[in-house]
């Protein structure tokens, strides 16, 4: 008898394994696309700058492979190092090749191929920033150094990401006190230095491994140029949506619009080059407070890169799976089904919510990517004091407004980038740029308020996933009152600066006057306290308040070294 028991608990142990070992063999086989949405590659980043301490569990590795990603960057190599991620080869020490060899078992365990994303070169100052020079035969001895190493260490790595400007890396300028690059255009320098990287991994993967670059930072004729002369074996293209933009999750200037983008991808095609293009379904989340919740943008890209013909496609800035997203449904049903139409697809990501309430939460989303879309994206590089840093809630000061601006010394920003951008270095800006800013803030505010209504109608209808409704809602809502707490800045400040103009017209001056009554009423709706104050004060005495609120009253004469230009020379 006791043989017998044992016998059976034998048999149903070897079951239970095999049951265990068939649910491993169904995810790295059978249940998971090998050319996901008919992309050779689909590479996909656990954790994000914004949550980097996901770990590399089973059950994290498991949702990517449901997704039908197929490629796992082996780092979130984001410029801030966040949780003291590689960025560069040379962070490489045995605890982090430690942290690699575990991350590559776990990929190898699932069937994921991986990719190492670097900066290279690494700079040799970052402020000021002094480039490691590509023409120096010792900086060219170095990496060659480490990118053997690597390959001999990491047998089992697939492929290498490039970027040559930004992730710490940097070039020399033609323009700049280099003795070795001084008059020599980035198109006669960059190429034999990637080739030369290149040319190192096929040594010792011949027929594997391939170099992605990515020109990032680099203007678009030098990119052409640059692509012109490389060699192609074993060479692909990294390309975000547009040329002069980040990797927003809709079309500003990009795809259709951005010519930089198609003449690469062309290029690239007749050279027999692969691209794999990138995309964010989150914008970010959670670095600013517009939440996921604008699936029809998500869509639009993907098909955007679908339509030219690409080989691969990659997530930019990291996935936080248990973070639930809106467009991450819309992206898992568009990689499941990428032939259905929008609206198919729709329907599929809001049946959950039941047959009433799925109307209004479509009606809803669509509402939040029309509100994404009015964002003035091109006034400048920093959005986050526009309304959408975390912190922001509504409220102003009653200081002249102020819109940050930012560039780099860069070919791209230096060229491209601003005929995308209206604000990068200049100091002083037309009040236009302010109105114009100003009134397309409060549209987008508008149409988040709008899309806050459906979100109450498909509430009222009560059923499941309430809270989660409430959720969507409340973050809607809360971007919605910071854009228009901005928008309000924006035109109090000129309205105020219109009425010390026409004080001594007392006609034209009252009808400036009812301008920033208005506002203020506005500014209180919008749930500003300190409005109230300012409402009764104005009401009592317009030209005693103009004195004490937005009067531009400071004289400026702030200055910095211009330390672009204090670069000194490697030898």
């Amino acid at each position: 008898m006791k043989n017998l028991l044992l016998k059976n608990n034998c048999r149903a142990i070897i079951i239970f394994l095999l049951s265990i070992n068939n649910l491993f063999a169904q995810a790295n086989k059978n249940v998971f696309n090998e050319k996901p949405a008919g992309f050779d590659y689909f590479i996909g980043i656990v954790g994000n700058p914004s949550a980097p301490n996901i770990d590399w569990s089973d059950k994290q590795l498991i949702e990517l492979k449901q997704l039908g990603v197929n490629m796992l960057q082996l780092s979130i190599a984001w410029g801030g190092k966040p949780a003291d991620e590689v960025l560069n080869l040379e962070d490489l020490d045995e605890e982090q090749k430690a942290k690699f060899k575990y991350r590559i078992k776990q990929a190898k365990k699932f069937g994921f191929k991986t990719i190492a994303h670097f900066g290279i070169p690494r700079m040799l100052n970052y402020a000021p920033i002094l480039p490691a020079c590509i023409m120096d035969e010792d900086i060219k001895k170095k990496y060659v150094d480490l990118i053997s190493d690597f390959m001999i260490s990491f047998p089992e790595v697939d492929d290498i990401l490039v970027y040559t400007y930004d992730q710490q890396a940097w070039i020399c300028s033609e323009f700049g006190p280099c003795p070795r690059c001084s008059g020599l255009p980035l198109d006669e320098r960059l190429p034999g230095f990637l080739n030369l990287l290149n040319n190192t991994i096929q040594k010792y993967r011949p027929n594997g491994s391939r170099l992605w670059w990515k020109p990032w930072e680099i203007s678009k004729g030098q990119t052409i140029a640059i692509l012109e002369k490389l060699n192609t074996k074993g060479l692909g293209l990294m390309l975000n949506p547009s040329t002069t933009n980040e990797v927003y999750p809709f079309n500003d200037r990009s795809f259709k619009s951005d010519l930089g983008v198609k003449r690469f991808v062309t290029l690239a095609r007749t050279r027999n080059i692969p691209v794999i293009g990138e995309f964010d379904h989150t914008l970010y989340k959670p670095l600013y407070q517009i939440g996921d919740y604008f699936p029809r943008l998500v869509y639009e890209t993907l098909n955007g890169w679908k339509e030219l013909n690409i080989q691969g496609i990659k997530e930019y800035y990291g996935f936080e799976s248990s973070n639930f997203s809106v467009n991450y449904e819309m992206l898992k049903a568009w990689v499941k089904s990428p032939e259905e139409s929008l609206e198919y697809l729709l329907n599929k990501i809001a049946a959950p919510y039941g047959e009433k309430r799925s109307g209004f939460m479509k009606e809803a989303w669509e509402l939040v990517a029309q509100s994404v879309e009015a964002f003035p994206w091109d006034v400048t590089y920093l959005i986050g004091p526009m309304g959408l840093d975390l912190s922001q809630n509504g409220t102003h000061s009653w200081q002249p407004a102020n819109i940050p601006n930012a560039t780099w010394d860069t070919p791209i920003w230096e060229a491209n980038r601003r005929a995308n951008f209206m604000l990068t270095d200049s100091n002083k800006a037309h009040p236009w740029i302010f109105e114009d800013a100003g009134l397309r803030l409060e549209d987008a505010a508008k149409l988040g308020f709008l899309a806050v209504e459906f979100f109450d109608k498909a509430i009222a209808e009560n059923g499941i996933k309430i809270e989660e409704i409430k959720e969507q809602r409340a973050i809607v809502n809360k971007t919605s009152k910071s854009l228009r707490g901005v928008s309000i800045h924006y035109l109090l400040t000129l309205a105020s600066q219109d009425a010390r103009m026409a004080q001594i017209n007392d006609d034209q001056f009252q009808l400036i006057v009812k301008r920033i009554d208005k506002l203020l009423v506005r500014d209180l709706e919008n749930g500003n306290k300190e409005a109230e104050k300012k409402l009764i004060e104005f009401r009592q005495n317009p030209k005693q308040w103009l004195q004490f609120s937005f009067n531009p009253r400071t004289h400026e004469s702030i200055s910095y070294p211009d330390w672009k230009v204090w670069t000194v020379p490697q030898d």
